[in-house]
């Protein structure tokens, strides 16, 4: 993997990328949780969630938004953080051509840019949602979108995250026509304090991209 720098809307990106030794590989980007809580590309999850991808054979890529650590600019809205994220999916499809299947993994906030970027281009081929942020509820910009992703969350996250985690499987299979498998993992917080905790996040993550990647059931 190498760091790299990617010119975006506001300056210059930083990111990491992992590029595959396979030809035609598929691509993924990660997406970290809110900067203004302190999580970044760095962090424990979004190096996982990259690991799992580049472990499995995947051209992947993991960045910080605007403002965040040697990423130029201030921490920007929502709007902006989204523009970053269509920077960085142009940047990886335009550096592997031949290849045809890109995926999307988020933790806390970027689980929320994961489905919003899905609904922005039908050009993914599938998810991973990692403990999404329970305090969003704007589901108004979900459209059907009919795809297949899992949702991995921490068994000892608290009753409200766990609900809110059933409501939000509820909506996007009823509002934008997406099945989530979902994982539920034993000890785990939402930050996957504990080495056996994030080990398992990698574990799992890791298995159900490779078996859809595999079996070639997501569009």
């Amino acid at each position: 993997m190498v760091d790299i720098v990617i010119t975006g809307e506001n300056g210059k990106l930083h990111a990491v990328y992992h590029k595959s030794a396979a030809e035609a590989a598929p691509l993924a980007v990660v997406l970290s949780g809110n900067p203004r809580q302190k999580y970044h590309m760095n962090d424990r999850v979004s190096y996982a969630m990259f690991r799992s991808f580049m472990d499995i054979g995947f051209s992947v890529l993991r960045f910080d938004y605007r403002g965040v650590n040697d990423s130029e600019g201030s921490i920007g809205t929502t709007a902006d953080n989204m523009l970053d994220i269509a920077t960085v999916i142009d940047w990886i499809q335009n550096h592997n051509e031949d290849s045809d299947k890109i995926w999307l993994a988020g933790h806390q906030l970027g689980a929320w840019y994961v489905l919003q970027a899905m609904m922005r281009r039908p050009e993914i081929s599938g998810f991973a949602l990692v403990s999404p942020d329970s305090s969003i509820s704007d589901f108004a910009f979900l459209s059907p979108r009919p795809n297949r992703g899992l949702l991995i969350q921490g068994a000892a996250e608290s009753d409200d995250s766990r609900a809110f985690s059933t409501h939000l499987t509820q909506v996007l299979k009823k509002q934008a026509q997406i099945d989530l498998e979902t994982i539920r993992i034993k000890n785990a917080d939402a930050n996957y304090t504990g080495a056996p905790e994030l080990r398992q996040m990698y574990n799992d993550l890791k298995a159900y991209v490779g078996r859809e990647n595999e079996e070639d059931k997501l569009l």
